[in-house]
């Protein structure tokens, strides 16, 4: 990370300023991992501006997260596998502790990996209860309507029909996120 000059003239010399990976939140809000994205932003509060890398104790994250130790470990789990954060094992003294580096792809969407982009972009949209509806949301449901075999897309949480979106409607989502237009949940 690099350090940060805030254009916020309310900021003057002496303030705290941090950098929180936006497109990590969102996607992390997404995929219904709030305690992973409540950790990432416990742990980009502790970064200085000028490197990557953060060793707070497990109690501090758990204090700035809000967040107990069981959740916590599947919670870095979590930030492993989405491709935000490399834990490493350092040496001090005679005993080790965790070194954690906030990586670059938090902060860029292009840079998400397969794990991540699920959530980059939602794939479709809930008709019960209006919200967006992302890669692996919705089950396959076969019925008959009408002497006609059809299959319907529901979501897994409220068993709402989904509709899938179009190219031109994820294009236009995307340049909704872009200019910071996009809503949680669908108008109406």
């Amino acid at each position: 990370m690099q350090r940060l000059i805030a254009q916020d003239p309310r900021l003057g010399p002496g303030s705290l300023y941090a950098a929180v990976p936006i497109p990590a939140c969102k996607a992390l809000i997404w995929a219904g991992e709030k305690a992973a994205k409540d950790v990432l932003v416990a742990l980009v509060l502790h970064a200085d501006g000028r490197s990557p890398y953060v060793f707070p104790s497990r109690e501090t994250i758990e204090d700035f997260s809000g967040r107990a130790d069981e959740n916590l470990t599947k919670a870095i789990k979590v930030l492993v596998r989405f491709g935000f954060l490399s834990v490493t094992k350092i040496k001090v003294g005679r005993v080790y502790r965790n070194n954690y580096e906030v990586l670059r792809s938090g902060f860029h969407w292009k840079e998400f990996n397969e794990v991540a982009s699920r959530y980059k972009w939602p794939k479709g949209a809930c008709k019960v209860c209006r919200q967006w509806v992302f890669g692996d949301e919705w089950y396959k449901s076969r019925g008959w309507r009408n002497g006609v075999e059809v299959t319907l897309n529901l979501h897994k949480n409220c068993g709402g029909r989904i509709v899938k979106l179009t190219r031109e409607q994820i294009k236009n989502i995307r340049d909704q996120e872009e200019s910071a237009e996009i809503p949680f949940h669908l108008p109406g």
